[in-house]
């Protein structure tokens, strides 16, 4: 039986797919290593990281990872938090966090941790929500409100010094839609 992801997934597949698409050509997955932290059922790390040697969510919610085996996705479902990657130094050419880091209780420790586990050379690629934008701003403002746990959302350019003091020799932010990504080299 091959994959086949939910009706959820499916949607949110059709509505980032220029997300997604960027995503992939920054990423340049083929024949990588690539962690996606927080990467959920694996649906979108499926559709980033076509053509990668070895796909790896780690994800925080079991019901997240049951989903995903489920449906088939193609990819290692590991339990666990982006602040304490449960692998060894330079195991992974590159590390993606989509729509995720405004969750991560430490991001400063998740950048670090991002760092230790990427080869020299290699890429770290976040994506989310711009705090100083319009869009950024609401979107803080009502998950803020609506989540049921707190989330740290930040600017752009917050995010590129952060990712520059977790060690990474370069990094540069672009802005995509509502949010920005800011890309590193290890």
């Amino acid at each position: 039986m091959g994959y086949r992801p939910n009706r959820r997934d499916r949607f949110r597949l059709r509505a980032r797919r220029a997300l997604l698409e960027r995503i992939r050509l920054l990423a340049e997955p083929e024949g990588t290593r690539l962690l996606d932290l927080g990467g959920g059922t694996g649906a979108a790390t499926v559709a980033f990281g076509k053509g990668a040697r070895e796909l790896v969510v780690l994800e925080p919610d079991p019901r997240k990872i049951a989903r995903g085996r489920d449906a088939g996705a193609p990819v290692t479902f590991v339990a666990g938090v982006a602040e304490a990657l449960p692998y060894g130094v330079g195991r992974f050419d590159r590390v993606v966090s989509l729509m995720s880091f405004h969750h991560f209780p430490n991001g400063d420790d998740a950048l670090r941790e991002a760092a230790r586990v990427l080869t020299p050379g290699g890429r770290l690629i976040v994506y989310d929500f711009d705090r100083s934008t319009l869009s950024g701003k609401w979107v803080a403002f009502f998950e803020g409100h609506l989540a049921r746990h707190p989330m740290r959302f930040v600017t752009a350019v917050d995010l590129e010094r952060r990712v520059l003091a977790a060690g990474f020799a370069r990094a540069r932010r672009e802005s995509f839609g509502s949010g920005a990504f800011v890309v590193a080299e290890r």
